[in-house]
């Protein structure tokens, strides 16, 4: 006996293992998951509770004791109350399947589900995680005591198997929730090491390397389904003036804000990003020439009118130089660095032929556009 419920605490200890590789792979925050993730991570606590039924302790013909709740609890606490209610329903159904429709299994159903949807109650409940583990415990426990009692008609048999699952129950809950936060802390310490690694520190906004790969993969799927692709490489004039002038600790103050405004006026699938000092470049995907010329000079305007506000209360204003490229109109289509290399050139022509301008190579020519942007 003892040894079948240290078996149910390996079993689940693997699940949450297996789990916790299934959320790194899938870059799943357990502090607030998504619907989807609640849902796929339900139906797997579920099928997790399912199989600690094969493992159980036959109390008599119909009865069985086991630890399954502790998969509904866990599914409560790590993933929120839509999880436990589906790992809940999960157990019941598959444990009348299993074993066959009996008094003892309706009655080990509805305490499964009872206990799923008090889950929705401690997944939201502003107490830690460890006591939402111990007293969610020790609710399925005294449930289970219930129905067990219902369902037998030998105390003295309860009574020397209950002391022990509840017991293993308690300690495997601790032990739940050590290994949980240990998988916890290590996906997000895994999570924020990415997020530094393809992501400018200043501006939040994705870095030169991160770009690339962007780049990269966009032209690629450009290629693949035969769209346009734009990019704007953008960069603030004079920009070495504000931080002789006002400090470098305003010119972080501009950067950051400037961010912000290419954001604001790209579009919610478009990539921005900061490419290093005062360049930027924004990836506009599924966009030709003219709606990537229009786009570029709504930024140059908002720009143009808007005030930096600085770290001593003073404001600023600024210009930017934008370079345009289109996708497969001014590149070679098999070369993807000469896609980058045209809207830098384009760059530079904007920067030579007075700043505060949009420039872009003519279609169908490699020669260089001058002038105000046109459209």
């Amino acid at each position: 006996m003892l040894s079948t419920f240290f078996v149910n605490l390996c079993v689940m200890i693997t699940f949450m293992y297996v789990s916790g590789i299934i959320a790194k792979f899938y870059r799943i925050r357990v502090p607030f998951p998504s619907m989807r993730v609640q849902m796929i991570g339900g139906l797997l606590f579920g099928i997790y509770g399912t199989v600690l039924m094969n493992y159980s302790f036959p109390l008599n013909e119909t009865t069985i004791v086991d630890l399954r709740h502790l998969a509904i609890v866990t599914a409560a606490v790590y993933l929120g109350g839509l999880a436990s209610v589906i790992s809940g329903l999960v157990i019941s159904i598959l444990r009348i399947i299993m074993f066959g429709m009996s008094s003892a299994a309706i009655d080990a159903a509805f305490v499964m589900t009872i206990i799923g949807l008090s889950g929705v109650y401690f997944a939201y409940a502003p107490w830690s995680r460890l006591t939402k583990i111990i007293t969610m415990n020790l609710l399925g426990m005294t449930l289970i005591f219930v129905i067990l009692m219902l369902n037998t008609t030998s105390m003295n048999s309860l009574l020397k198997v209950y002391p022990l699952q509840m017991t293993i129950s308690f300690v495997g809950g601790i032990f739940i929730y050590f290994i949980a936060e240990f998988i916890n802390k290590s996906n997000e310490m895994l999570f924020l090491l990415e997020r530094k690694a393809t992501t400018d520190h200043l501006t939040n906004l994705s870095n030169r390397r991160q770009f690339e790969k962007s780049l990269e993969f966009e032209l690629e799927r450009a290629r693949e389904y035969k769209q346009k692709l734009s990019l704007l490489v953008i960069d603030i004039d004079r920009f070495k003036k504000v931080n002789d002038t006002f400090g470098h600790t305003s010119g972080d103050a501009v950067l950051k804000q400037l961010g912000q405004l290419l954001i604001e006026h790209a579009r919610s699938a478009d990539i921005v990003s900061r490419n290093g000092g005062e360049e930027f470049a924004i990836l506009l995907l599924d966009c030709g020439h003219h709606q990537a010329m229009a786009i570029a000079e709504s930024i140059r305007q908002s720009v143009e009118k808007y005030h930096f506000a600085l770290p001593d209360g003073n404001t600023i204003r600024l210009t930017i130089s934008i370079g345009v490229a289109v996708f497969p109109d001014h590149c070679d289509d098999r070369d993807d660095n000469d896609f980058f290399e045209q809207a830098d050139r384009a760059l530079y022509e904007a920067k030579n032929t007075g700043r505060n301008r949009v420039c872009a190579i003519p279609l169908r020519s490699r020669s260089l556009s001058s002038g105000q942007s046109s459209f």
